[in-house]
């Protein structure tokens, strides 16, 4: 394929090594002047991806994002690639740890990731995580990267892997993958599940589930899917991010026996952002406070939301590219 005007988004941005041009009036000219290098692209989705990643006519790494059909990013690179990238997806169990961001002092998923990568690279090699977790936060399809000069098929990676990391982090899957393929900044969306409990605690599972009581299903269904959909997520979320919009696809309630399963599926989540908007779906729900989820939006304070729901409830279930 060809780069063509009508494709761009109107905020599209462009990165080409280093540099970075914004708009489209800009990223146009800088396409004209540099034609060659965007001419013949060969390039296709990924790990189901909704990205587009590949290489043009000198075999330069290229990747292009879209939003409704029309080209938002453009990041290519023309340094020489020496390093193989390898993306994996990994489970842990949170409860023991303080996150998934290395912490001077503190125990963390990827510093246990880091340390155990580093020791079979031979050199220091940081790892790349899709999303930060909160202390005593779970998952199940977490996404890394990092790079190698190794050789080393992806079946010898998880061997080692799995043999050198603690217990509580598992390695499921790992492959190569495009060089400018990232973890992080590529994620196209998230999905977490809350899992609240209904009958009498249980003490084998208290870093895993919130016990509760006395839960209208009906109003938790009428409030949860209030949050479908793109909002300012202000009531919801700790401190001042730059944007509070968040766009969300799907909220939903699923019974499995006595266990309530919040699921949320979104385009991003701000911080303790679900946590928030669990503590305040049990409060409506258990009717301990009379307001919704659509008036505690539309309040943009944190004036109803001053409480999260604990950690361990919070699993980190799916990411997609």
């Amino acid at each position: 394929m060809n780069l063509e005007v009508k494709q761009l988004h109107p905020d599209v941005g462009l990165k080409y090594d280093e540099s970075v041009v914004l708009g489209k009036e800009d990223v146009e000219k800088y396409i004209k002047d540099y034609s060659e290098k965007f001419e013949n692209l060969e390039v296709s989705p990924i790990h189901n991806s909704q990205m587009l990643y590949g290489y043009n006519q000198d075999g330069n790494p290229i990747k292009l994002g879209f939003e409704n059909d029309l080209i938002r990013r453009i990041i290519i690179f023309t340094k020489p690639v020496t390093n193989k990238r390898f993306i994996a997806t990994i489970a842990y169990d949170g409860h023991l740890y303080n996150g998934f961001q290395i912490q001077k002092d503190q125990k963390t998923i990827q510093g246990e990731l880091t340390r155990v990568v580093s020791n079979i690279n031979g050199y220091e090699t940081l790892i790349q995580g899709a999303s930060r977790t909160d202390t005593g936060v779970h998952a199940n399809n977490y996404v890394i990267h990092f790079d190698t000069v190794r050789d080393l098929s992806s079946d010898r990676w998880l061997e080692l892997l799995n043999h050198q990391l603690p217990k509580d982090i598992l390695v499921k899957s790992i492959e190569e993958t495009h060089p400018i393929f990232h973890s992080r900044y590529d994620v196209y969306k998230k999905r977490y599940t809350y899992k609240l409990k209904l009958d009498e605690r249980n003490p084998f599972m208290i870093n895993y589930e919130w016990n509760i009581k006395n839960i209208n299903l009906d109003i938790l269904k009428e409030n949860i899917n209030q949050l479908i959909g793109t909002h300012n997520f202000t009531s919801f979320c700790k401190g001042t991010p730059d944007s509070a919009v968040r766009t969300i696809f799907n909220a939903e309630v699923v019974l499995k026996d006595n266990q309530i399963q919040l699921v949320f599926e979104g385009n991003g989540f701000l911080r303790y952002m679900i946590r928030i908007i669990v503590f305040a779906l049990v409060q409506i729900s258990s009717e301990q406070i009379e307001v919704s989820i659509a008036a505690i939006l539309k309040e943009k304070s944190r004036k109803y939301t001053k409480n999260l729901a604990p950690a361990a409830g919070l699993y980190l279930d799916l990411i997609t590219y």
